[in-house]
């Protein structure tokens, strides 16, 4: 009799217990820190590469207007293949490459080919990958760039973000967009 208790007890904690999900591995393609330069400078820049369609530097500057003051330093970017001009293009258009941003890398790129589609958080780090959700935390002038090969290959499943704190859905489909207050990109 003196130990049916705790057996009991020990029994409907293993019942009631709900199963752990499993989590994904993280495929993380490049680490760091970045700092972005100002935000009207990065519109002169890509206004002077005359590069960029005016339609789409319009609806930038009216994008970070209403996405307010952490628009442009709060980004997500899907980059679908390698490709030395769809690159060019990302760094150009997201700021990467504007003169007063600056990137300090902590983990060297290692992602190829076969690593495509990735995903590049700004302002973000990735905490894990589970359900078909990708959980970040927000961490100022962070960068993670992540494989979606094994998450969202074709960019069909759709892939949601998720702040791990608050729970908010930042990205409800990672390949449509994000909320207004995240810069966001597909090349």
């Amino acid at each position: 009799m003196r130990w049916s208790l705790p057996i009991m007890i020990a029994g409907c904690l293993l019942t009631f217990a709900a199963p752990a999900a499993q989590a994904d591995k993280i495929e993380l393609c490049s680490a760091g820190a970045i700092t972005m330069g100002p935000f009207d400078e990065h519109i002169a820049k890509i206004r002077e590469a005359n590069r960029c369609d005016k339609d789409d530097i319009d609806k930038l500057i009216a994008d970070q207007k209403e996405g307010g003051p952490d628009f442009f330093s709060t980004q997500v970017v899907i980059k679908e293949e390698q490709s030395g001009s769809g690159t060019f293009d990302l760094n150009l258009f997201q700021g990467f490459s504007d003169p007063k941003a600056k990137y300090r890398s902590t983990v060297k790129w290692h992602c190829g080919h076969d690593d495509y589609p990735v995903a590049y958080f700004v302002g973000f780090k990735v905490k894990e990958v589970r359900d078909g959700t990708i959980f970040v935390t927000r961490e100022k002038e962070t960068v993670n760039v992540i494989s979606l090969k094994n998450i969202d290959p074709d960019l069909d499943k759709h892939t949601k973000v998720v702040d791990a704190q608050s729970r908010a859905v930042l990205c409800a489909d990672i390949a449509e967009g994000c909320v207004k207050t995240i810069f966001y990109g597909r090349y």
